[in-house]
């Protein structure tokens, strides 16, 4: 069996038993989806980049403490979640001291700008933007639930389980996401929603 067919579960067995070198097909298996769930959660790339790799450190570190029972792409999550709660609680602490660039006209200067294009391009761009502003406002809690749902596309049961919530919690956040989100992008992007 190639080690690209490996299970998860394959692989977390063959790091506990004394192949740490294993560990690295799990992250090539699971890099794409944390770093863009965490990304979307701090929206900075800098600062994504640092936490999904903390994740796998964490991970790593912690591989004899996972239980088989679970899943580890939720296991993982769960990792990701708490590393980003705990980012969210620092940044918190110290945001008085943060340092925004401004532009000469006092407007936030935003480095990612797209290239200019063509029209649909452009408008495609400003409306994922638009989308990440919104998410970006939700509260944490909303936050972590419409990013695992709605765009890691994660089951109710793997939400609950990563956060450490009942079920009826998740339906609960993601209804209230949803309808925040909503709010948020109607003045946006119209009705259409």
């Amino acid at each position: 069996m190639s080690q690209s067919s490996l299970s998860d579960r394959k692989l977390v067995e063959a790091v506990r038993s004394g192949r740490p070198e294993m560990f690295g097909r799990l992250v090539e298996r699971h890099q794409d989806r944390i770093y863009n769930s965490v990304y979307y959660m701090v929206s900075n790339r800098e600062d994504a980049e640092d936490l999904a790799q903390e994740v796998f450190l964490k991970a790593y570190d912690n591989i004899h403490s996972f239980r088989q029972e679970a899943k580890f792409g939720t296991w993982l999550f769960g990792i990701m979640l708490n590393t980003v709660r705990s980012y969210w609680r620092k940044q918190s602490r110290r945001s008085s001291k943060l340092r925004l660039d401004h532009g000469e006209d006092g407007e936030t200067i935003d480095v990612e700008a797209e290239v200019d294009g063509p029209v649909k391009s452009s408008l495609r761009a400003e409306r994922v933007q638009q989308v990440r502003e919104a998410i970006d406002r939700l509260k944490h809690d909303l936050r972590e639930v419409i990013v695992l749902r709605d765009i890691e596309g994660m089951t109710y049961e793997e939400i609950a389980e990563a956060l450490g919530v009942p079920m009826g919690t998740v339906k609960s956040r993601l209804y209230r996401a949803r309808n925040s989100l909503r709010k948020k992008l109607i003045p946006v992007l119209g009705e259409d929603l």
